[in-house]
């Protein structure tokens, strides 16, 4: 949610108040010379996080990198909340376009965002870590001999993605609440 504040966005609990951790994380990322859109990226993925451990019902500082996992496995499978569904471009989801040779975006997170995704998570925690607000241990692991983020995951994610197709029942949402964009 964009803020007033020098913070340009920022993560509201369920309550309509700033979460704490993520506003102390954001203030440094933004003073540390990163742009508005960078921020808005990264208080974006948090408030995907912190949505997610609001529906299992973890709190942030006692997540393990179990916790991390399923985040992982949910955003393999879940389908991006939209403000209006598609019209014409669900025929083009996912196809790549013949003048920019882009891929037109698809209905569910691409393993790029995943890893984007895991990348602030850990940024996140190793902030409130060096703080001595967190956790004692990340609970995002980097498994150096086998990549790091969703790499380690990858192969659940595609034994869920043969699944799915197999059985062609959709995969619903976990109940999240509606994120408030500006």
């Amino acid at each position: 949610m964009p803020t007033g504040d020098v913070i340009p966005y920022m993560v509201l609990d369920q309550h309509g108040q700033p979460v704490e951790p993520v506003r102390r994380f954001l203030r440094d990322f933004l003073a540390r010379g990163h742009s508005a859109g960078s921020v808005r990226s990264y208080a974006f993925d948090l408030h995907r996080w912190w949505r997610f451990l609001q529906a299992i019902d973890v709190p942030w500082d006692k997540v393990t990198s179990a916790g991390v996992r399923d985040f992982v496995l949910w955003m393999g499978q879940a389908e991006k909340q939209r403000r209006s569904p598609r019209t014409k471009s669900a025929a083009t989801a996912g196809q790549v376009n013949a003048v920019t040779r882009k891929q037109y975006l698809g209905d569910r997170y691409s393993a790029r965002t995943i890893r984007h995704n895991t990348a602030v998570l850990r940024c996140f925690y190793e902030f409130v870590i060096d703080a001595g607000d967190g956790p004692l241990v990340n609970p995002v692991r980097r498994d150096r001999s086998r990549g790091s983020g969703v790499q380690q995951w990858l192969p659940a994610m595609a034994a869920l993605d043969q699944t799915r197709a197999q059985s062609k029942t959709r995969v619903t949402d976990l109940g999240l609440p509606q994120i408030r964009q500006p």
